[in-house]
């Protein structure tokens, strides 16, 4: 790789690191700068060793000139160390970004790993699980894997990339396919780092509205089994589990019940409603469209997102001026952009027709008039009761420009159908063939849905193989009456 194609990821702040220990025990890591002589790295690599060498560039480690490091400070527990260099040894630094980090964000990262000796290893990968607001992980967030290193060890200790914005640092590889990662949110809720920080410099840009939790929902009745993210779209398979051999349909319809309020009734619904939680519930089942069997599509769609991608919704499927319908619509905030979600379900009884509507569904959402129509839809449901209210309010503001109204388009696709993968279940078999439908599943969309709109829109595809798409719907029904 050329230096120019490295400049993106600004090599000139990351440096390899070389520890030794008593005993003649040596390790290999990765740090960065974050303000003039300040480096930040993985505790594991230096906690106890009695020096710590600096290689500021590939060509200093191979002529062996390096460069001493001091301690400043260590945390064990959430394994981050601080480290410093002489004064005017360095002059480029990376800004820290306080953030929250969400799942399928594009990151990036750059390190030393053994196996490509002393030459940096760019990679570029998704975040692949978010663990934020939960205080019993050890870790923050977890990255894909680059398929140009196959060993990591050496990359601990560098940092985790949005842009130019450090918003995490890589911690340690888990398996043949994860990475484990600190974020710079939860790094820095350390008071003596953040102390450190604040004394030293260090630029420090802090995401709007941080302290924003999406609002809560119920328990998903789903697992995501399998997620398949090497190629585009992002598919992931949706599992509702087996129990001696029989499919949890039941456990399914009866976490489900718990979701119609959070999916009928609008956040503005609810506000507005004078009752208490029975009248609520039998409220929103009297909105539930249950002679609709692609309403368990858009339902399923709902839970998902919420579920996995913190989204905050703004209305569910309706109708719009074309008698066209939308599935559910919502919100993440990603950074500093506002997204707006735009679901595509669909319910058959094949897959070959089941991604047909899919694809059907989608070429409306991009329409530019039936998008229009939608955010005109949207002024309706924003009211002062809103959660982060200021932010949404940019959806439904007319007075913008089409695309000034929000940063990214997000196409969630929810595809369901009968499936012998779950009528003719086997156990040993069932990752295998679940795997091969999944990829079919990938091959019909990538065929269906024109790769100029792939390049202009993100899919997030769940993909929900069941026994009886009727049999599912008259279950729920069933349930929701009980």
């Amino acid at each position: 790789m050329t230096v120019g194609a490295l400049e993106e990821f600004k090599l000139e702040s990351i440096y390899l690191l070389h520890a030794s220990f008593p005993g003649d025990q040596t390790k290999r890591g990765t740090c960065f700068s974050i303000s003039q002589d300040l480096l930040l790295t993985a505790n594991h690599v230096v906690d106890g060793a009695t020096l710590v060498k600096v290689y500021l560039t590939s060509d200093a480690f191979a002529d062996g000139a390096h460069i001493e490091a001091e301690f400043v400070y260590k945390n064990e527990t959430i394994d981050i160390a601080v480290l410093r260099l002489p004064a005017g040894t360095i002059s480029s630094a990376f800004d820290l970004y306080e953030t929250s980090v969400n799942l399928d964000s594009d990151v990036k990262s750059c390190g030393y790993p053994v196996e490509k000796e002393h030459h940096p290893a760019p990679i570029k990968v998704k975040v692949t699980n978010s663990f934020e607001h939960m205080t019993s992980r050890e870790y923050s967030f977890e990255i894909s894997q680059s398929d140009t290193v196959s060993n990591y060890r050496g990359m601990s200790g560098s940092p985790v990339l949005h842009g130019h914005y450090c918003i995490g640092i890589l911690l340690v590889q888990q398996g043949t396919n994860t990475l484990y990662a600190l974020s710079t949110k939860d790094f820095l809720n350390d008071s003596s780092i953040r102390e450190i920080v604040d004394a030293s410099d260090v630029n420090l840009v802090v995401q709007e509205g941080i302290g924003y939790k999406a609002p809560p929902c119920p328990a998903s009745p789903f697992s995501y089994d399998i997620c398949c993210n090497i190629e585009s779209p992002n598919i992931k398979g949706v599992d509702i589990g087996f129990t001696m051999k029989q499919w949890n349909l039941h456990e399914f319809t009866e976490s489900v019940y718990d979701w119609i309020v959070d999916y009928c009734l609008s956040h503005k619904d609810k506000a507005n409603f004078k009752g208490g939680e029975r009248g609520l519930f039998k409220y929103a089942r009297a909105n539930y469209p249950a002679n609709d069997l692609n309403a368990i599509g858009d339902l399923c769609l709902h839970i998902a997102i919420r579920e996995s991608y913190s989204t905050i919704p703004v209305m569910n499927k309706v109708f719009d001026v074309n008698n066209k319908t939308f599935s559910c619509t919502h919100a993440v905030l990603n950074f500093d952009t506002v997204e707006l979600w735009i679901g595509a379900s669909s319910v058959s009884r094949n897959i070959e027709e089941a991604v047909n509507v899919a694809v059907s569904n989608v070429e409306y959402i991009v329409n530019v008039q039936a998008l229009k129509s939608r955010l005109i839809m949207l002024t309706s449901e924003i009211d002062e009761s809103w959660p982060h209210k200021e932010k949404l309010e940019r959806l439904a503001d007319s007075s913008l420009d089409l695309e000034e109204r929000f940063d990214k388009i997000i196409i969630p696709i929810f595809i369901i159908h009968d499936s012998e993968v779950i009528s003719n279940y086997e156990k040993d078999k069932f990752k295998d063939i679940f795997l091969k439908k999944i990829q079919e599943c990938r091959g019909l969309l990538k065929s269906g849905i024109n790769e100029e709109m792939v390049n202009f829109i993100d899919f997030r595809v769940f993909y929900f193989p069941v026994s009886d798409v009727e049999k599912v719907n008259s279950s729920l029904i069933e349930e929701l009456n009980s």
